[in-house]
């Protein structure tokens, strides 16, 4: 019988020690802060990408301009 009982406090005691883990795991949520700064930085790189786009979208558009009007005079 002590057997029994010994058996039991030790199972008892290793769900305990795993629900814990787990409660643990699921509310520190790892990793979490260091993928928010890294999809920062992205969304401030993909801002920054946008302005340089449009920026030679106008360079573009003006230089076409120009080439419409050089080829309309002699």
């Amino acid at each position: 019988m002590p057997d029994d009982t010994h058996t039991q406090r030790a199972t008892l005691g290793c769900g305990t020690l795993i629900l814990i883990a787990l409660i643990v795991l699921i509310f520190s949520n790892p990793g979490v802060s260091n993928l928010k700064n890294e999809i920062a930085g992205l969304r401030s790189e993909i801002g920054q990408l946008k302005k340089t786009i449009d920026a030679q979208t106008d360079q573009i558009k003006t230089l076409q301009e120009k080439l419409e009007r050089a080829k309309g005079q002699p």
